[in-house]
């Protein structure tokens, strides 16, 4: 990776969040990275202490896109067989135009299927904890909150699963139920059957902290930054929000949200990296 496209890829905010990224359109990018991220920190220690840990659907989707329906990992029994696959798929379309039936448009979900980490007990298969990227599609409406709380509560915190929350977006709405919620920008919270919420702000502009995920009488860490960090050159978060001209104060998400010095210092960090990366361009490095 030459020097151009290294300062290309790590955009004007390196080990930092960046601000536009915030975006529900790069974030939802970022999401499942920072999932795939995580994972490959946590597998390999979490093996060693006794537990597993997958990808699995994640509770948001329940509420964003059907509202009666729950994700596989909170009502899949581990005793129950198998779902049997179909032999085949069938191309809808065309049998619909086979027997001279109107077979419609294909339309796609704005927002890709959202995934979490669960963590389970190698020998019984009990759901131990489940981590949680929250999208910031999920905050919109207050319904879809109070719902995504009631899940939350009755799927995993009343059959004793702890649940990890992290939340890298912005807003004016939080999952979080607590008037301590808006004191950061960005925090994580840590829900433990029968326990306080464990609350972690985490600062605008400052690197992400490293958390500790709970399991059963013991924790292990996760390096959210390093997380973040890999999801946002593997997803080319950067190079997409400066080819699609989003590096501009009247993309910025929720610049309310901001102080005016700190609206100030993201745009003056997206000019020098602008300029720096003209720079490089024209020495050829």
């Amino acid at each position: 990776m030459n020097a151009a496209v290294h300062h290309l890829a790590h955009g004007p905010f390196a080990g930092r969040v960046d601000p536009w990224a915030e975006d529900a359109h790069y974030f939802s990018q970022l999401h499942s990275g920072i999932i795939a991220a995580a994972l490959s920190q946590l597998w390999e220690p979490l093996l060693s202490l006794g537990y597993i840990a997958s990808k699995e659907a994640s509770v948001q989707i329940a509420v964003m896109q059907a509202p009666m329906r729950k994700p596989d990992i909170a009502v899949r029994s581990q005793h129950d067989p198998p779902a049997e696959r179909p032999l085949s798929r069938l191309d809808y379309s065309a049998a619909a135009s086979q027997i001279m039936a109107e077979p419609g448009i294909v339309l796609e979900l704005a927002e890709p299927e959202l995934q979490s980490i669960a963590i389970r007990h190698g020998e019984t298969g009990a759901l131990v904890t489940i981590i949680e990227v929250i999208s910031p599609r999920n905050k919109t409406h207050a319904q879809d909150v109070a719902q995504y709380r009631d899940d939350r509560q009755a799927l995993f915190l009343a059959r004793g699963v702890n649940v990890v929350e992290i939340d890298l977006t912005r807003s004016a709405r939080r999952l979080l139920d607590h008037p301590h919620a808006g004191s950061s920008p960005y925090h994580t919270a840590v829900f433990i059957p029968d326990e306080a919420i464990h609350y972690i702000g985490l600062d605008y502009g400052a690197p992400l902290k490293r958390i500790a995920v709970p399991l059963r009488g013991e924790v292990i860490g996760l390096e959210l930054q390093a997380a973040y960090d890999r999801a946002y050159l593997e997803a080319t978060v950067a190079p997409q929000i400066e080819r699609n001209g989003h590096y501009a104060e009247a993309f910025l998400p929720f610049p309310s949200l901001l102080t005016d010095a700190q609206r100030a210092e993201a745009i003056a960090a997206v000019a020098a990296w602008k300029s720096d990366l003209v720079r490089l361009r024209e020495e050829g490095v």
